[in-house]
């Protein structure tokens, strides 16, 4: 038994088992806050412009849990994931979207998720409250 567990242990690459549960509710936060700015950005737009925003707030979320303690890695994972979900015909409000997705994933996946949150219900007040240009 204790080798099974030394195995888990060993490809957590030093990741905490007790920390499981905090890593859930930041990617659990991390979708909610992406679904919240896509439904605002959605309706202030009278379209829908912005898809799978929950998808790529968490996934971004993932890959900076990942690699919180190199920040290369994190910026290059943030950039390849931007660079697959880069759009040619992509609007202002769509690449405005597609970068508070990827802010909510980083700063929920490196742990911040009060700041985080904070943050982007402040933008979402902001951009509810103020009109919407392209």
């Amino acid at each position: 038994m204790n080798v099974i567990q030394d195995i888990f242990v060993d490809s957590l690459n030093g990741f905490p088992v007790s920390q499981l549960p905090l890593f859930i509710f930041q990617l659990v936060v991390a979708g909610l806050l992406g679904f919240i700015i896509q439904f605002v950005l959605n309706k202030k737009s009278g379209e829908e412009p912005l898809k799978r925003g929950t998808f790529i707030a968490v996934s971004v979320a993932i890959l900076s849990a990942i690699a919180k303690y190199s920040l290369p890695f994190a910026v290059l994972a943030a950039a390849c994931i931007l660079l697959l979900a880069n759009n040619q015909k992509a609007t202002g409000l769509q690449r405005f979207g597609l970068f508070l997705f990827v802010a909510v994933g980083i700063g929920c996946g490196v742990g911040s998720v009060v700041l985080t949150g904070v943050g982007a219900i402040a933008l979402v007040v902001m951009i509810a409250f103020t009109p919407l240009k392209d």
